[in-house]
């Protein structure tokens, strides 16, 4: 006998969402963006943050004139404004201001960045110009990726396989030219990867809103 019980709607409560977007024909700026980045690290100490063996840049990306930064600045701008049109389609973009900071990652073999999440933004992300399983071939697969961490620390409950909703982490290998974007509150880390002529270089960026009647 057929229940008589529908499902009216299923809503995402405190969700977490992560947006993957993939940059069609990234080759180009990818070789760019590397290039970029091998350049100012041969010029400067960079940062400590989370890197672990591996070169953190000043946060400065949005203000580069570098062609390649300045190209994938468009790219997240665009990125940032479409993800908050999906998740909040009556956010008024037009009466707020928004405020960027970037910088790039360039992580060696072993390198990882220690689990962090980014206080005093709204969102976070980060582009892949360069993953060692693109340069070293398969015997790198599945290492350097970022997993992100359920903030809800106190939570305990049994699971549902593969419910996405029950998993107290979610893994990511990414690919170059892809970007991801997330709360900032989430709580990630990058794993560490094993190529040794490999070097894994990715952008990463905070974004906030600023209510210009307020500013």
């Amino acid at each position: 006998m057929r229940s008589e019980l529908r499902l009216q709607r299923l809503e995402p409560l405190f969700f977490s969402p992560l947006a993957v977007f993939e940059l069609a024909d990234a080759a180009a700026l990818n070789t760019r963006l590397v290039a970029e980045a091998l350049a100012r690290r041969a010029h400067s100490p960079g940062l400590q943050r989370s890197n672990r063996r591996g070169w953190h840049s000043e946060d400065d990306l949005f203000s580069r004139d570098e062609p390649g930064a300045q190209a994938l600045c468009e790219h997240i701008v665009d990125a940032v404004s479409h993800l908050t049109e999906q998740v909040s389609p009556h956010f008024d973009l037009d009466g707020h201001d928004l405020q960027l900071e970037g910088w790039i990652n360039v992580l060696a073999d072993g390198g990882l960045n220690a689990p962090h999440d980014h206080p005093g933004w709204v969102w976070s992300g980060c582009y892949y110009a360069q993953v060692p399983d693109d340069v070293s071939g398969p015997a790198s697969a599945g290492e350097g990726a970022i997993e992100f961490l359920d903030s809800r620390t106190n939570v305990r409950t049994l699971t549902v396989d593969g419910a996405a909703c029950f998993a107290s982490k979610h893994r990511v290998q990414p690919r170059a030219g892809q970007l991801l974007i997330f709360p900032s509150w989430l709580r990630h880390w990058v794993e560490p990867h094993h190529a040794a002529d490999a070097l894994r270089v990715s952008i990463a960026f905070n974004a906030r809103f600023l209510r210009r009647d307020l500013a």
